[in-house]
């Protein structure tokens, strides 16, 4: 298994060996997110700002204006936050940037709710103009940086980090915005997730299936815009519907999934993922589990559900 955020950063240095339009914005987070071989390759492209999330936009939206195409490194929970109006000004004037939210969910474990991003979903999909991504594995983070240079406007990508996945896509596998992608068929129940949650959903899928459940497994990594006929289909088809994220419950892949069954295919709809609390502090894997946002408490949670 491979971290995701690794795999995006090595991908990303391919591509700026070919374009040199290509420059990373980063607040002094270089080696956290990899981006220690792109800065010693290509000083002259890395800009750091230090510990300054709003000047980290901010010069980002004036490099893409400029004609370069900068990739905005930074934690989640910190660019999310403390730069969303900035985020929100980038999105007004269709700035070509691409913002690389790493360390997202849970993963910062015991450095408390003011390292945990569970609320960036929210904040981003209700930008306009904002593509929200949340791509599941390493593959799927690489296809989703290729989607992303290969449009304009701004992009928020939603990169696991610290965290190993198992590989779900085959090599050659592409992104689409507003696309998705069917990874387990299944008629009693359709498991919705995306970013760390997918991987997690499919192992969840083997258990049910060991009682009997036949679960279909979708993975949303495009999130805003969404894909609204496959979520359409699956209410159709399997006529419950469970989403599960590392995120607060309200506002994030839930609360768009159940945006579209409101409007398309009323169906039951369990929403798994963080109450309105802030996280104990243990490490990232205690904090998993004590929300129930593990393959086996997964499956358990889901079958009480059918029963």
């Amino acid at each position: 298994m491979t971290d995701c955020a690794t795999a995006f950063s090595a991908e990303l240095l391919q591509l700026a060996r070919k374009d040199e339009r290509i420059c990373i914005v980063n607040n002094d987070s270089a080696e956290t997110h990899s981006a220690l071989g792109f800065q010693a390759e290509f000083p002259e492209r890395f800009v750091d700002v230090g510990i300054a999330e709003q000047n980290l936009v901010g010069v980002s939206i004036g490099l893409a204006n400029s004609g370069l195409r900068p990739l905005v490194y930074s934690a989640s929970c910190f660019m999310a936050s403390r730069a969303l109006e900035q985020i929100k000004n980038a999105a007004y004037t269709d700035a070509d940037v691409i913002f690389c939210g790493f360390v997202s969910g849970l993963a910062y474990g015991a450095l408390g709710g003011t390292h945990h991003a569970v609320e960036d979903l929210a904040w981003m999909r209700a930008i306009p103009r904002m593509k929200v991504l949340s791509p599941a594995t390493p593959r799927d983070t690489v296809a989703a940086l290729h989607e992303a240079l290969a449009h304009d406007g701004p992009v928020y990508i939603r990169i696991v980090s610290k965290l190993d996945t198992p590989e779900l896509f085959p090599a050659g596998h592409t992104f689409s915005y507003g696309g998705s992608a069917q990874l387990r068929d299944g008629g009693d129940v359709t498991l919705i997730g995306s970013g760390l949650l997918t991987s997690r959903l499919v192992e969840a899928a083997r258990l049910l299936a060991g009682d009997g459940v036949d679960a279909r497994v979708l993975h949303l990594g495009s999130i805003e815009p969404i894909d609204a006929d496959a979520i359409a289909r699956a209410a159709r088809e399997t006529g419950r519907l469970v989403v599960a994220e590392d995120h607060v419950v309200n506002g994030g892949l839930g609360g768009a999934v159940a945006e579209v069954v409101v409007r398309m295919h009323p169906v039951p709809v369990l929403q798994i993922g963080i109450p309105q609390v802030f996280a104990p502090i243990g490490p990232a894997d205690h904090l998993y589990d004590h929300f129930g946002l593990t393959a086996p408490k997964l499956a358990q949670r889901v079958g009480e559900w059918l029963r």
